[in-house]
């Protein structure tokens, strides 16, 4: 694509925002604080049904490229639409993105590998979404953390096939970043961004980890992966429902207990997720024995970061 076809799609995308926005306010759709919550005001809900948009145009200029993962992609942005509007049961939610992450690996072509592989793929990509979801309360840090994770696998593992969903999707995350990583922000992903975008980087993730047949790139979703993994250790430990609100995320405690800016939080997240990025991206041209230590010291000093600033913060 030339310099120009890409200012054409950012005003095309910068109008699409704007007009979906008019709309949510008329209609009220507004993100309510809840138990979760790490806001007082009513911005906007759902401005992340702009990542749709994006990949609807990468699917058209690329000739309808990857139409089982487009396909997936829509049956999860629907269902998570509606669910930010109505809060669906869960048992419709998870069927939804069940169906959708099944046809994103269709597109990849992980099913054919062995048939044992089928339900635990399926429950790491539905986690991921969920996960990925859970982590979107505060200003800017799905924009900025998605724009690292992006950014990143379209340095790694740009080809012709994909080139049109990365540039697509890095504007659709520059026009919502212009939004939502405010001080206060005009609108927030909602569902429907956050699980959306989740698909979209776990689309190109396996697509990834596929061609290089290196597992070391799910390390691009460590601090995420982290941070989700033990939230949910530390609140099984409590005797807490899982599936509930809450506020024990360590980016939540960082927001709620310091007082810090949520634009400070998410950058720190997103600048964390990049020194780690850097570091696969070296060690993808090491031997398996240096990769798998990189994995081990990376994780191992994440874990630790979680718990010592979790302890200090709750006790």
């Amino acid at each position: 694509m030339t310099l120009t076809a890409y200012f054409l799609l950012t005003t095309l995308l910068f109008g699409i925002e704007l007009a979906y926005l008019r709309l949510a306010s008329r209609l009220g759709i507004v993100d309510k604080p809840n138990e979760r919550s790490s806001h007082t005001d009513l911005p906007i809900r759902g401005g992340g049904v702009l990542f749709w948009f994006a990949a609807l145009g990468a699917f058209v200029y690329s000739q309808f490229a990857h139409p089982f993962f487009f396909a997936g992609l829509t049956v999860v942005t629907l269902i998570s639409f509606l669910d930010d509007l109505y809060t669906l049961p869960n048992r419709y939610r998870l069927l939804g993105q069940c169906l959708g992450v099944w046809l994103m690996l269709w597109q990849t072509g992980v099913w054919p590998v062995a048939g044992w592989v089928y339900l635990p793929v399926l429950i790491v990509g539905v986690g991921i979404l969920n996960a990925y979801n859970f982590m979107d309360g505060i200003n800017g840090i799905t924009a900025l953390y998605s724009l690292v994770t992006v950014g990143t696998l379209w340095y790694i593992q740009r080809t012709p096939d994909n080139q049109a969903l990365f540039g697509f999707t890095l504007i659709g995350l520059l026009v919502f970043t212009w939004f939502n990583a405010r001080r206060r922000a005009v609108c927030f992903a909602g569902d429907v961004g956050s699980v959306s975008m989740a698909l979209l980087i776990l689309f190109l993730l396996y697509t990834a980890i596929m061609a290089r047949q290196n597992y070391l790139l799910i390390l691009l979703l460590g601090v995420y992966g982290v941070d989700s993994v033990l939230t949910i250790v530390h609140r099984l430990w409590l005797g807490q429902n899982i599936f509930q609100a809450h506020r024990l995320h360590l980016f939540q405690l960082l927001v709620h207990r310091l007082r810090w800016p949520h634009l400070r939080v998410s950058g720190l997240y997103a600048a964390a997720q990049l020194l780690i990025n850097a570091a696969v991206i070296r060690a993808l041209a090491e031997p398996p024995a240096t990769q798998l230590a990189v994995a081990t010291g990376v994780l191992l000093t994440l874990a630790g970061l979680y718990a010592a600033v979790k302890w200090r913060l709750m006790r």
